[in-house]
């Protein structure tokens, strides 16, 4: 009986990531509008208010929670916040100016591996043969939606711009192990919360650079609604899904669905942005989603 409670558990927590990790990745095309728009550190910093505003009456509910924080948590949450969403959003911003949102979500396809990985080396788990086949798929399946984007054209991005969206997944993926570390004493709201908060004040400094130069009355009806999405879904919601479900599923199989990401980006990058969607990207994304079933069963 207890079993069947803990994989239904794990099956939720799967399926929270998984959607979190699809909002992540409609943030790549939001983040391409945004990058042509708004200089990055302000746009940064005027979606974590955003987001602000759209979780505070959530939290107020859940203000006890705010006692159980100690040093440990605090150090741990200000890890998360510096790498998982200040250097995340501003690498994968500043690489959006140099390479298009396909390739960005192509290079973002790195995150189950870069997960699984930091997960063995860091927190010491055992990839299970069901993990390491739906790792495999996983890797089959974005190969194959990315197959596309890595041949020579005028659609690829540029090497640095890539090399930033790398270094941003990277950022991404230790997101996940810091919220592991920090005992998971707190629920996904307030934590969500402390993380915006710790993160707009962090960004602060190098928003109101920006905003000297570039005066909020510049900013375009499009850049706003973008801002707005960025903030209220895909951080808000998005880091809720991800605070509880990661929280519930192994790290190494929390990698593996955050293969959702690259399938989103790039789908949406063709749907929203026009950028050529081929056969082989729906076929790569059939397998993904294989690939996070079978790790999961």
């Amino acid at each position: 009986m207890e079993n069947g409670r803990e994989r239904a558990e794990a099956r939720r927590g799967l399926l929270e990531v998984v959607l979190a990790m699809a909002f992540a990745g409609s943030s790549v095309v939001v983040g391409k509008l945004l990058a042509t728009r708004v200089p990055v550190f302000l746009s940064v910093e005027l979606s974590l208010c955003a987001a602000l505003v759209a979780i505070l009456p959530a939290q107020w509910a859940r203000r006890q929670e705010l006692r159980l924080l100690g040093r440990r948590e605090l150090a741990y949450m200000l890890l998360q916040a510096l790498f998982g969403i200040v250097l995340f959003r501003v690498l994968t911003l500043y690489g959006l100016h140099f390479t298009t949102a396909l390739s960005a979500g192509i290079i973002t396809s790195a995150a189950p591996a870069v997960m699984a990985l930091l997960a063995s080396t860091l927190m010491r788990e055992r990839l299970s043969p069901g993990a390491v086949a739906g790792l495999a798929l996983c890797v089959v399946g974005l190969l194959a939606v990315n197959l596309r984007g890595l041949s020579p054209g005028p659609g690829r991005g540029s090497l640095g711009g890539n090399l930033l969206v790398l270094a941003a997944t990277v950022c991404e993926a230790l997101l996940t192990i810091f919220r592991k570390r920090s005992g998971g004493r707190i629920g996904s709201v307030t934590n969500t919360t402390v993380l915006v908060g710790i993160s707009a004040v962090l960004m602060l400094p190098f928003a109101l650079g920006d905003l000297g130069r570039f005066p909020l009355r510049q900013i375009d009806p499009v850049a706003w609604l973008s801002i707005l999405y960025y903030g209220a879904v895909a951080t808000v919601i998005a880091y809720v899904l991800w605070g509880h479900g990661a929280l519930r599923i192994p790290a190494n199989r929390t990698g593996i669905a955050t293969a959702a990401l690259p399938v989103t980006a790039v789908i949406l990058s063709a749907l929203v942005l026009g950028e050529p969607l081929q056969p082989t990207h729906v076929a790569g994304s059939v397998t993904v989603i294989a690939g996070i079933i079978v790790a999961n069963f």
